[in-house]
């Protein structure tokens, strides 16, 4: 195998693991956020967070998977986006780290106020987790100022600028449409029905968002008009906004699956429109393009590649095994027990 053929590849590979990430993580990262939204009773509180139970630590997976991924084939993009973003990649961290505690220690006391508390941790967390991943998204398609030694100097407040900010809105509507779908899937009655309803009004908050997102791009980021797939490379975005409809229409219908199926599809519209928008960059300099980290100036050598390659094949596969036990295993619709959070 060809450098350049490894290059690609890995590329490509990225992009599925992202998408992977964006499926898994970023229903449980939705339906955190929506758990003070739609729950009305302590009960339904915990039939959201037992829906997301048994899957959530496993989902961080992939976002391990995806920085290890990065690192590995491409160390000077990984090294370029932590000193630029470090910030709000450690913001991310925290917040992370805080989701996770408050799921464990919400049931430790039985009190109203103390489970309360917790409750808008979780919702806080899923909602900044999804709003600043979006906005370091969005400032990597923008393009970031690095210089001829590949060291991005940026303040977290010079990353929310607008056209970040829309990015951002972009990414939390999608995970809160995500993970309303998901709830659609995984619940009954009222709760189901409000779901529903909130699910809908997020399909119709992503299409606004991605439409004013297109019509920006051409002033905030004018490269992105050059993508790598020309004119059709116009219409992969398309699939975003289909996807969101199809949420829309399928919400209407009697189906628990399709609404969830609907805004997957508009999951991987997003991850296609990114990877076209960016290809071949990884990271793309608005001081001078020569500056910029492609994937071609900024991989590890051809044997790591290879080595790292073998890896991936092997655990990715293992991951998704993994993942489609767990969910076979905990079933479709949630039941309280003595087991549950």
């Amino acid at each position: 195998m060809s450098l350049q053929f490894l290059q690609i590849l890995w590329f490509i590979l990225i992009a599925v693991i992202i998408l992977g990430w964006s499926v898994m993580d970023g229903f449980d990262y939705g339906v955190g956020s929506l758990l003070t939204f739609v729950a009305k009773t302590d009960t339904e509180k915990k039939i959201i967070i037992n829906t997301i139970g048994p899957v959530w630590e496993g989902n961080q997976v992939w976002l391990i998977l995806g920085g290890g991924a990065i690192f590995a084939a491409f160390p000077q993009v990984y090294a370029s986006v932590f000193s630029g973003f470090y910030l709000a990649m450690m913001l991310v961290v925290w917040l992370i780290i805080f989701r996770a505690v408050s799921f464990e220690f919400r049931n430790r006391v039985e009190n109203a106020s103390w489970k309360k508390r917790w409750d808008i941790v979780i919702s806080v967390t899923g909602l900044g987790i999804g709003f600043l991943l979006g906005v370091a998204l969005a400032n990597v398609l923008r393009g970031v100022p690095l210089n001829k030694n590949h060291i991005d100097f940026e303040s977290l407040f010079s990353l929310l600028n607008i056209f970040a900010i829309v990015g951002g809105l972009i990414s939390l509507s999608m995970f809160l449409m995500h993970g309303s779908t998901y709830l659609v899937m995984k619940t009954e009655g009222k709760l189901q029905h409000r779901a529903r309803n909130y699910g809908t009004k997020f399909a119709y908050a992503f299409i606004i968002f991605t439409v004013i997102f297109l019509l920006i791009s051409p002033i905030f980021a004018h490269r992105l008009l050059n993508n790598s797939l020309g004119i059709l490379g116009d219409f992969v975005p398309g699939v975003m906004i289909i996807g969101a409809i199809g949420v829309i229409l399928a919400m209407k219908s009697n189906s628990d699956i399709k609404p969830f199926m609907m805004s997957v599809l508009s999951i991987i519209g997003t991850v296609a429109s990114v990877a076209v928008g960016l290809f071949p960059d990884m990271l793309p300099s608005t001081i001078n393009p020569k500056y910029s980290l492609t994937l071609f100036n900024s991989s590890s050598n051809e044997l790591t590649l290879i080595v790292m390659l073998i890896a991936i094949l092997i655990g990715l596969p293992l991951v998704v095994i993994y993942a489609a036990y767990a969910y076979k295993k905990f079933g479709l619709k949630v039941k309280l027990d003595d087991d549950s959070y």
